[in-house]
């Protein structure tokens, strides 16, 4: 777990229970029978997916779990041109409390962050994301196939994004680019975690309630 993801589970202990490894996550077979296999399949071929079957390796564990809401903290890596094809899917049509525009201005805004943070090593490709999506650009150069590592991070969230209709598990996304007010003033949530204030915790709560799935 990052710095990050670790102040942010400390802010939010104070206002609310917060656990781990409790909350499912999406597998591959649950994928394939779900009824969204298709639209799953057809967002993977976009982003230059070669496997037959749709791959779904480990996740991960979620971030943060929150009031029983897993909760995505989203850093640079998570925006580029190959999330935001992922934000243009339909399914997100029945995700009403997703901040689908902000994500996509961000993804449009920041993508030269992301590579700043994430053109070299592991960070833009490896054997496995490779036999996910094919050989990669040289780092640094998203023409052509681009960043194997990337589009496996940009499909793995879209998958994430999907668990409320896919398994009844709630996802809230927040970006370090997305602004709150506490006792300090508008600040990114990157400069909050850097530096919280007394009610940084509470001003974090409310966002993510905010953008619990309905």
């Amino acid at each position: 777990m990052g710095k990050k993801e670790q102040t942010l589970r400390s802010l939010l202990c104070a206002v609310g229970p917060v656990t781990q490894g409790t909350l499912e996550q999406p597998t591959r077979d649950l994928l394939a029978r779900s009824n969204r296999s298709v639209e799953l399949n057809r967002v993977y071929r976009d982003l230059g997916g070669i496997r037959k079957d749709v791959p779904l390796n480990r996740l991960g564990p979620w971030d943060v779990e929150f009031e029983g809401v897993a909760v995505e903290l989203d850093e640079q890596l998570h925006f580029n041109r190959y999330r935001l094809l992922t934000l243009e899917s339909p399914a997100y049509n029945c995700l009403q409390c997703f901040p689908l525009e902000i994500y996509r201005e961000y993804c449009r805004r920041y993508e030269d962050r992301s590579l700043r943070a994430g053109s070299h090593g592991g960070k833009w490709t490896n054997q496995s994301c490779e036999k996910q999506f094919g050989a990669p650009n040289a780092e640094g150069d998203l023409s052509g196939n681009g960043a194997p590592r990337w589009k496996q991070r940009a499909f793995y969230d879209f998958v994430k994004d999907l668990s409320w209709q896919l398994i009844g598990v709630r996802v809230v996304r927040i970006a370090i680019w997305d602004k709150v007010e506490d006792k300090i003033g508008e600040r990114t949530i990157e400069e909050v975690l850097a530096k919280p204030a007394p009610d940084s915790g509470m001003v974090l709560a409310a966002l993510i309630f905010q953008r619990f799935p309905r």
